[in-house]
């Protein structure tokens, strides 16, 4: 049997882009791209050109009151993974969250001579939908996707997504205050050498 439990009692860590320091004038292309979604602060979409590492904009997907990034790992998510918080403060997520999600690993392991998986989660939203779910950003442990075999065909699932959207009917959104979740009882093979970008498609 799966079960999911919170785990209470974490610091707040936060890592916070200053848009009023460190980002004073948005380029051209964040202006024209401001234009067409124009609640959107251009100085935060100066923040997802400079995640997406393309500031021509080629790497954004810009619909109606839309913005999605497609990353260097391969990711596509709702404002390059950007949020904005308060008036001047932009959250962004880490270069590398498989290796932060294998530093994790290792630390519990020298902690408590046990070795599990990590996913790291960030909240995203979809074109089509209202709301939000958790989606995997990283991972270390867990291969990122599942297959099975049915009538000659391979199946083929995002189980890391599965797993971080069934994380977020604990965890919630920003002000729940539930930053890890434990699943246990899922059966899986421990891999090293797995990383979020097995699961992305490339992108051109």
């Amino acid at each position: 049997m799966i079960t999911i439990d919170a785990l209470d009692n974490f610091p707040i860590v936060q890592g916070k882009c200053d848009l009023g320091t460190e980002i004073i004038n948005p380029s051209e292309e964040a202006l024209l791209i401001h234009k067409k979604v124009l609640r959107k602060d251009p100085r935060l979409i100066q923040v997802m050109l400079d995640q997406t590492e393309n500031q021509k904009g080629n790497r954004l997907q810009v619909t109606n009151s839309f913005i999605g990034g497609w990353l260097p790992n391969g990711l596509f998510l709702t404002s390059a993974g950007v949020d904005k918080l308060g008036s001047n403060t932009a959250i962004v997520l880490p270069k590398n969250c498989d290796e932060i999600a294998r530093k994790l690993s290792d630390a519990i392991f020298d902690k408590l001579k046990v070795r599990i998986a990590i996913i790291i989660t960030d909240s995203d939203g979809r074109i089509d939908k209202k709301g939000a779910t958790q989606v995997a950003v990283g991972l270390y442990g867990i291969s990122g996707l599942r297959k099975s075999r049915y009538m000659e065909k391979t199946n083929v699932e995002t189980v890391c997504d599965m797993l971080a959207a069934s994380a977020g009917l604990l965890m919630g959104q920003r002000g729940k205050m539930v930053p890890v979740v434990k699943i246990s009882g899922l059966d899986y093979d421990f891999d090293r050498d797995a990383t979020i970008e097995d699961t992305a498609n490339q992108y051109n």
